[in-house]
This record gives structure tokens, sequence and C-alpha cells, in this order.
């Protein structure tokens, strides 16, 4: 009989257990002189047979599938079956679903792990190779050895740039990533670096088209200069499809924060929440510039009120300058604040949790689809949970610099009541913002270059696993997994309509559209609005977390003094200096869609579960595809001031382990 399931266990000598584990990749025998190939890609630590667990909340053992994996319904061994089904409800007890009822923490996400982290920070954190960041982690004993040496206030916008150089020398950063902090900061104040950066920034996806003026303040629109326009009709440009807007709605309602600056500066500040709104206009040159900026300080109860470019002539320093400066760091904060919480925190981290506690709980280790899954979903779940401990909640990190941060979660109510499944299918999504034809936009093209290829890989292998229809419809293991996400990960939060994902799947076209916007949005999207964070977010004056003083009057004279008592104090600069660059760099960890023996980075060939061969072809197919694309981008970037990489997939981590 050929070997068909493997069992892995160590038994600890003496009743020992020791700190480390074995990482097994996979387990290979040679039967009857054929090969045989068990793919495991899991830790374990030795198991002491004379105790229930292990002591490290670690699966006592493996049960490894031979091959390309097996749909149940494949099964006819009843030994078989009752392993992969016993296999299936230990992973099950040791991941369970949070429930409604488990504190506040449960209203602040989506679905996820439940609370019992002591078995699931030792069984996630070995098992699933996790390791966090040290530097984020120590943020709290660095800030008091900075507290009363870093000055109180700056007197010059320059001094914001020197205190990034200072930063990196003294914490060692990346000489490299400071550097380009540093260009940013040297045209940050030009209009079109605003356009370019809401473009290939990383709050790139908020940007769509403007076709009508129905929801706009006519007062507003009734003012924007005729050069802003260069001499067109606000009406004309719309009608050219050369009209766009950045929204921050999620911002509507919140409350100013600021809870924590007392222990944080020394006396109590106000960090103000202002919902910001900017409209972009396509300039003759092709460039993106802004053309006017509404600013709404709605729980002051004050008016709305309205700011626009100055004449091109005028000077930096001149009133009219400063006033658009002005207007636009406080669009900025509103746009650091809603790409922090919502486009990189809900939708690039706590939605990708849903997606794979449900895999795990649901579909067995031989499954196909666990399998193709594996890769990008190895880590989610330990990043969240150290994420709930000292990231995101009352208190934590994100309290410390953003000015929403104490309201986390009404931000999250409000982007919650909003997002849905079809946000996660990039083609029609981009088609939906209207910005298919804006130049210049490299994200939305190197987007739909890698939803291309994943699909068509995605689609390769779903095809190897289900013949036809019919066996996705008799599949109770995958019917599971997506039920699971509607009935658990979408439905306590007030998502309307359970965000939209369907409850269940019976065709083979609609499943591979379903993983590639899991895989995609695990990978690529969590790239693009996550690696060049420090790139612009370092320089306070380009992109301010929070802001200590109210929006101004229609009416006042602004200055340069104006606007230094209106940034952040030095050390909360700091602080989402810090936390920026952290969050922003790659993992030791880390795998990519390409390998790159220049820069240490490991590829995906050897980091997946694929064992039969027609599976090793379908990964190669995509791995050449993918070098395709990264010789495309880095022909594109080649004469570029502002290269843009960052979807390059050597940069692009197949899932996220930091």
């Amino acid at each position: 009989m050929e070997p068909r399931l493997v069992k892995i266990a160590i038994r600890s000598k003496f009743g020992k257990m020791s700190k480390d584990a074995l990482y097994i990749r996979r387990i290979t025998i040679l039967y009857d002189e054929k090969k045989y190939i068990f793919p495991a890609k899991s830790c374990l630590f030795p198991h002491n047979e004379l105790q229930d667990k292990t002591g490290n909340g670690c699966l006592p053992h493996l049960l490894v599938r031979e091959g390309a994996g097996t749909l149940l319904l494949q099964e006819t061994d009843n030994f078989v079956i009752k392993a992969r089904n016993k296999d299936l409800e230990m992973t099950r007890s040791m991941i369970p679903w949070n429930g409604p009822n488990e504190g506040e923490r449960s209203k602040l996400f989506p679905g996820f792990a439940g609370n019992q982290e002591s078995k699931q920070e030792g069984f996630l954190t070995f098992n699933k190779k996790f390791s966090h960041k040290a530097g984020v982690m120590a943020l709290t004993n660095l800030l008091d050895d900075l507290l009363g040496v870093l000055p109180d206030t700056f007197s010059k916008l320059e001094q914001y740039a020197a205190f990034i150089r200072r930063n990196g020398d003294e914490q060692g950063w990346s000489k490299a990533t400071v550097h380009k902090a540093l260009k940013v900061a040297k045209v940050y104040d030009d209009d079109e670096e605003l356009g370019r950066e809401m473009l290939c920034g990383p709050n790139a996806p908020q940007i769509k088209r403007l076709d009508s003026l129905e929801e706009t303040d006519e007062d507003g629109v009734d003012k924007i200069p005729d050069h802003a326009l260069e001499g067109k009709s606000l009406d004309d440009a719309m009608k050219q499809g050369g009209i766009f807007e950045v929204t921050n709605d999620n911002l509507i309602g919140i409350n100013h924060g600021g809870k924590s600056s007392k222990l944080l500066t020394g006396e109590k500040q106000t960090w103000y929440v202002v919902p910001a709104d900017c409209m972009f206009y396509v300039k003759d040159n092709k460039k993106l510039v802004p053309i006017m900026i509404r600013l709404e300080n709605s729980i002051d109860h004050s008016k709305p009120t309205f700011w626009y470019p100055p004449e091109p002539d005028v000077e930096k320093g001149d009133h009219g300058n400063l006033r658009w400066l002005l207007a636009k760091l406080y669009f900025r904060c509103a746009d650091i604040n809603t790409h922090s919480l919502c486009t990189h925190y809900a939708r690039a981290h706590a939605i990708n949790e849903v997606f794979a506690v449900a895999a795990y709980r649901n579909l067995a280790s031989s499954h196909p689809i666990f399998r193709l899954l594996q890769p990008h979903i190895q880590g989610i779940i330990p990043v969240q949970l150290q994420a709930r401990k000292f990231l995101v909640g009352k208190n934590l990190v994100f309290s410390k610099f953003l000015s929403a941060g104490d309201n986390i979660e009404s931000v999250f109510d409000n982007y919650f009541k909003t997002f849905n499944y079809r946000d996660l299918i990039i083609p029609e999504e981009t088609k939906k913002r209207g910005v298919e034809e804006l130049p210049g936009y490299f994200y939305r093209d190197d987007t739909l270059e890698h939803w291309t290829l994943l699909e068509t890989y995605i689609t390769e292998l779903v095809n190897l696993a289900y013949p036809t229809n019919e066996d996705i419809k008799e599949d109770i293991e995958i019917e599971n997994f997506i039920r699971e996400i509607v009935d658990e990960g979408f439905r306590y939060r007030g998502f309307a309509d359970s965000a939209g994902f369907p409850r269940s799947i019976s065709n083979k076209e609609t499943l591979i559209e379903y993983l590639t916007a899991i895989i995609f949005n695990i990978s690529v999207f969590r790239a693009a609005v996550n690696f060049d964070t420090f790139t612009y977010y370092s320089y306070t004056p380009n992109a301010p977390s929070c802001l200590k003083l109210p929006p101004p009057k229609q009416d006042e004279i602004i200055t340069m003094d104006r606007i230094l008592n209106t940034l952040p104090v030095p050390v909360i600069s700091f602080i989402a200096m810090d936390i920026s660059y952290h969050l922003s760099t790659f993992s030791n960890m880390d795998k990519f869609y390409l390998g790159s023996d220049d820069m240490s980075r490991m590829g995906m060939i050897g980091e997946n579960m694929a064992a039969a061969p027609e599976q090793v072809e379908c990964l190669a197919r995509l791995t050449t595809g993918m070098r395709v694309l990264k010789k495309k981008i880095d022909e594109r970037n080649r004469e570029m001031y502002f290269k843009y990489d960052v979807l390059s997939p050597e940069n692009v981590p197949i899932t996220t382990q930091d």
C-alpha cells in the first residue's frame, strides 16, 4: 500500500520541554522506488506523552496528507477521514472565534481569534512562525529616555527635516529609507507633489473621479479661481473627466483627541479631528493638482471653510501662500488618520484575520485550497493578536500620535458601515472610482497587473482541485469556510448585509474571484498601503498625525507662527516617525513574490505547499509573470525622481509577518 498519511511528532526526553521548535517544511518518503512528498510547513515542539499538552500551546503532532491535496469527498479510507476530521477539531479548539460579548475589543474589530490568548500565542507564534517587531514594542521605554531631551517646539519648518536625520542616526535607521523621506521634505509644499502623493502614496486607493456637484457645497466651488483650472470652467473640466476628489468621511462625527498629550508633552492639548476634503484637477501637462480644500470642524459646530491655491507668482512667505499651506496641513492630517485606521489597519490587517481564522478552522491541511491559502495566511493571526495588545485600542500606541486615536471604535464604525466585499475586486473597484484614465496613477497600473497574474495562477489551481462545479457544491469544507466568514467574521460589527460577502459559492468562476480577492488583499494591497509610510509620513509638515489648534477662520490672517504652533510638538512627531518606520520595514521572516539575492529576500518558491508537478508548474508560471512585471516596473521607474517600486514583486511579501 502506498504511503498516504504521515503523523509527525517529537517526543521529549525525561519529561523536559525544549524552548526551540523544529520547523518542518516537508517530508519526502522513498517507497518502492517512487518519491512521495508530504508538505507540512509548520513547527513542532517536543511533546511529553505524560502530559495532556506540550505546555507551549502548540499542536502535539501534525497529520500530513501526501501529494497535491484532496477534497473530503475524494477520500475513501475511513481512517484517513477520521484523522482529517480530528485534525480540524484540534485546530478549532485552539483558534476559536471571539464572541459578541467578549468585552470592548469585540466592538473594535470584525471577527477575530477568540479570547484564549495563552493558547493562541504559543500555538500561533511558533506553529505559524511569527515574530513581532521589537522596535514598536520598545517605544514606551524609548520615550522615557527622550522626554526632557527633545525640544518643546521648532522655530522653522526645516528643523523637522533635520529631526529626521538626527533620529535616523541615533536609532540606526536605514540611510536609504531616510534619504527617500528627505527627498519628500524638499518638495512637499508643491501642489503637483501633493497630487502625486494622492496617486502614488500610502493612501492611493482613496482618490475617485467627480462627475457631479450634487453633493458638493456650491459656495465653495463657485469661488475656485480661474488660474487653478487653467481658464476652463469647472463643468468643462468635469466633462473632460479631469476633476477628482479625496474625502475623509470616516472622520465625520469623531471627537477630538489628545488624552495622552499631558503624559507625553507635559501639557494638556487638544488634537483636532477635522474632516477635510480636497478637489483635484488634471492639468494640461497631465499633472494632478489640488484646486479646493474644504475644512469642517463640525464637532465644535463651526461652519465649513474653503481654501484655494494662490496665484502662481505668489511668494512662499506671502499670506496667500501660508493660508493654502495651512489648509493642506489639515487635509493631510485627515488623510493620514483615515489611512492609518481605515485603509491600513481595518482593510489591510483586521479584515484579513477573518479569512485566516476561517481557513484554519474549516479547511483541512490536506485541502488543496488550504494549501493555496496557507503561504498567504501564515502569520496573520499572531500579528493581529499583537496589534490588539499594543497598537489599536484605548490608550494604546495609536492614541499616542493620531488625532482620531482616542476614538478608534467610532472611526471603525464609520468605515465598516460602507465597507463591501466588492471593494476587494480590484478591476471592478477601479472602474467604480472612475480612475481608469487618470494619468500617473501607478498604484492602479501595478495593482491591475498583480490582479491578473494572481487570478491566472489561482484559476489554474482551482481547476486542478475541482474538475467540475459539482465538486464545489459537494465540498462541505469550502462551504463551511465561506459561511463562517459571513456568520462570524462580518456579523457583529454593523456591516451592512454582512459586508456583501456571499454565503455560498457554487461555481469555479466565483470561487476564483473570491480567492483572488483574499490573496490580493493580504499581499498586494497591504504592501501598497504599508511600506511607503515612512517615506511620506516622517516629515511632519507633509503629513501631520495630529494638529493642536482648530482650523482657521475664513478671514484669519495666517502667519508662519500660526503654522508652527498648529503642528505637533517634536515628541509626537518622533512617535509618528518611529511607528511608521518600524511598521513600514520588512521583517526578516517575510517571503516575497520574487526572491532577490542582492537584498537577501526569499521568494515564494520553497515557501509554498505545491507538491504535485502540475502545481509546481503553476507556481513557476506565476514566478515568470512576476519577473516580467518587475522588468516593466524597473523600466518605468528608470528616469523618475520618485520611483514607484512599492509593488515591484520583490517588494511585495506574500503574507503579513509584521
